[in-house]
């Protein structure tokens, strides 16, 4: 089986999303934690109809396969994550 390190070539431009609970300063939150690391990004946010979640599409260009896993462990740990895909 491959490591994903061999799967994808970086520096590379990934694009994930997260959902949360609808918390105010997610997005900030998540812009904060990639902006800390000197990378650059795009986060779109969308709300669920009632309002009640949020689901953010993340994209960026990542150095290195431990970069990205480092990314999605600090945005997994803020308040209201739910799942990272």
């Amino acid at each position: 089986m491959s490591s994903p390190n061999n799967t994808i070539q970086y520096p590379s431009e990934v694009t994930f999303k997260s959902i949360f609970r609808n918390i105010s300063y997610t997005h900030d939150s998540i812009k904060s934690i990639l902006s800390e690391k000197g990378l650059t990004c795009v986060v779109d946010g969308k709300e669920s109809k009632n309002g009640k979640f949020i689901s953010f599409t993340i994209t960026a260009t990542f150095p290195s396969h431990e970069m990205l896993h480092s990314i999605c462990s600090k945005i997994s740990s803020l308040e209201g994550f739910m799942t990272l895909f």
